[in-house]
């Protein structure tokens, strides 16, 4: 069993770690930090660099996946080293779409709770962009703990 943290690289990602560190060690679990890139957004200078016939093959796609993990995992990391008393967890890096990964990694893990904290936004921004928090908060298979905005 673990708790995930679902963080993204922003400066809401220490809250979330401080919430998702107590109740690790509340429930004497393994704390699993999760960051998910989109290549086709966080990584788009790796696309641009590769020529389209390239691109189309399987090596070269499986070698950015393997780097978009990677600079996932670094930046998972790098969030966890801004939280005071943070010392075991696991750094993970997946790639796709955010909600659907971390729902999806969450249940392989057995996960008692899935942290993660909103952006405000408006009506029209949340229905033209969605929202990962809603769609967690909606189809986890476990409770996600929403850390308010305004604590951060």
């Amino acid at each position: 069993m673990a708790i995930v943290a679902a963080i993204d690289d922003s400066e809401r990602a220490v809250a979330v770690l401080e919430q998702a560190n107590e109740l690790a060690d509340r429930y004497d679990v393994s704390l699993h930090i999760v960051h998910v890139a989109d290549p086709a957004v966080d990584f788009r200078e790796e696309f641009t660099d590769v020529s389209e016939n390239a691109l189309r093959a399987s090596r070269v796609a499986d070698e950015i996946m393997e780097r978009a993990q990677d600079t996932a995992a670094d930046i998972a990391s790098e969030s966890a080293e801004y939280v005071d008393g943070l010392e075991e967890y696991e750094a993970v890096g997946l790639v796709g779409d955010a909600a659907e990964v971390i729902r999806n990694y969450a249940s392989e893990q057995d996960a008692e709770y899935i942290v993660v904290s909103g952006r405000k936004r408006r009506p029209l921004g949340q229905a033209l962009f969605g929202s990962v928090t809603q769609a967690l908060l909606l189809n986890a298979d476990c409770p996600v703990v929403a850390v308010p905005q305004d604590d951060l």
